[in-house]
C-alpha cells in the first residue's frame, strides 16, 4: 500500500509540474469541457462522481465508476448559456476490476451574425465545440482505485480552428471508515495546435473529492464535498447531496463555493426498472439565464 500511495503521488506531482511549465504559455481555451454535461452532475454543484446514476462519471473522475459494478448508456440534453445547447452521449461497462467507458460531448452555439469592421452584417457562422474521450480504470486493490481518460477535441469558430489530445489521471481510495470515498484527479492535460498563430491551453483543473453514505430512516443518503483549483482561476469548492429513496427516485441538490455567476442547484431521478430519467436545474445570477439538464440512462 505504500507502493501505491508513494506512486500516486509521484504521477501527481509530475502533472502539477508539466502545468506549470506551460502556465504562461499561451491562453486558456476550451472552456465547454468544463460544462457539467448531464442532469445529474448539474445538480449535484457540477460532480455527482459517485452517482450511481451517472454514466459520465469517468469525465470529472477517471476512476470512479470503477468502484460501481453497473453496465449504463446515457444520453443527455443542456439548456446552457445564452441560448447555447449541451449534449453528450456516454457508455459506462464496469465490473469492479476494471472500467471501460467513451463519451462523445458537444457545445452547440447555433448560429452567430459576422460583421465587417463597419458593423454591417455580411452573413453567419455556426462554432463547433466537440470531443470524444475514451476512460480505462482498475482497482489496484481493495481500497485504492485509478483511472485515465484520453481524447480527442475538436473546436470551430469562424474561419479557425484547433485540435487537441487531452488526458485525465485519477485516483479513489476507500478508507476504513464505511461508505467513505476520497478521490483525487487532475484534469485536462495536453496540447494544441495553435489558433490564428496563438498557442491555446487546456484548462488544467486539480480537483479532490469526498463523498460519505449513510442511513436516514432506511434510505439511502450521500453528502459530498469537492476542492477544485484551475490554473486561471482562483480556488473554488463544492458541496453535494443525494438522497436514494425506495429504490425509486433521487433528490439532488448542490451549493458552489467561489463562483460569482452560479451558486444553487438542484434536480431529481426517476428509476423504473432498467430506466432511469433524470432533470437538472442551475441558477445563474441576473446577467444570465438559468440552466436546464434532462438525461436518460439505460442499466444493461
Amino acid at each position: 500500500m505504500k507502493q501505491i500511495f508513494t506512486t500516486l503521488c509521484l504521477i501527481l506531482i509530475s502533472a502539477m509540474c508539466f502545468a506549470g511549465i506551460n502556465k504562461d504559455a499561451g491562453t486558456y481555451g476550451y472552456k465547454f469541457l468544463n460544462v457539467p454535461y448531464g442532469p445529474v452532475a448539474l445538480s449535484l454543484a457540477g460532480r455527482g462522481v459517485y452517482s450511481s446514476n451517472n454514466s459520465s462519471a469517468f469525465i470529472l473522475q477517471p476512476a470512479s465508476s470503477c468502484v460501481n459494478d453497473q453496465r449504463l448508456l446515457g444520453i443527455t440534453h443542456n439548456m446552457w448559456l445564452a441560448d447555447t445547447q449541451a449534449n453528450m452521449i456516454s457508455y459506462s461497462y464496469s465490473r469492479k476490476i476494471d472500467h471501460f467507458g467513451i463519451a462523445i460531448r458537444n457545445l452547440d452555439y447555433g448560429d452567430i451574425e459576422n460583421r465587417d469592421d463597419m458593423g454591417i452584417m455580411i452573413g453567419s457562422y455556426h462554432p463547433i465545440d466537440i470531443d470524444a474521450t475514451a476512460n480505462y480504470a482498475r482497482r489496484l486493490s481493495p481500497n485504492f482505485y485509478t483511472g485515465v481518460n484520453l481524447g480527442v477535441l475538436y473546436q470551430k469558430l469562424n474561419t479557425a480552428s484547433s485540435l487537441a489530445l487531452h488526458s485525465d489521471l485519477g485516483f479513489c481510495y476507500l478508507p476504513p471508515v464505511k461508505n467513505t470515498k476520497i478521490s483525487l484527479a487532475v484534469r485536462d492535460l495536453g496540447v494544441a495546435n495553435k489558433t490564428d498563430d496563438e498557442r491555446v491551453k487546456l484548462p488544467t483543473t486539480f480537483e479532490m473529492d469526498i463523498n460519505k453514505g449513510f442511513l436516514l430512516a432506511d434510505q439511502q443518503i450521500f453528502l459530498g464535498g469537492s476542492a477544485i483549483q484551475t490554473l486561471d482561476e482562483d480556488l473554488k469548492g463544492s458541496i453535494n447531496l443525494e438522497g436514494n429513496l425506495f429504490q425509486i427516485f433521487s433528490i439532488r441538490g448542490g451549493y458552489l463555493l467561489g463562483y460569482d455567476a452560479q451558486d444553487f442547484s438542484a434536480g431529481f431521478g426517476v428509476k423504473y426498472k432498467n430506466i432511469s430519467v433524470d432533470y437538472g436545474y442551475g441558477a445563474f445570477n441576473s446577467e444570465l439565464n438559468d440552466v436546464h439538464s434532462f438525461g436518460v440512462t439505460y442499466r444493461f
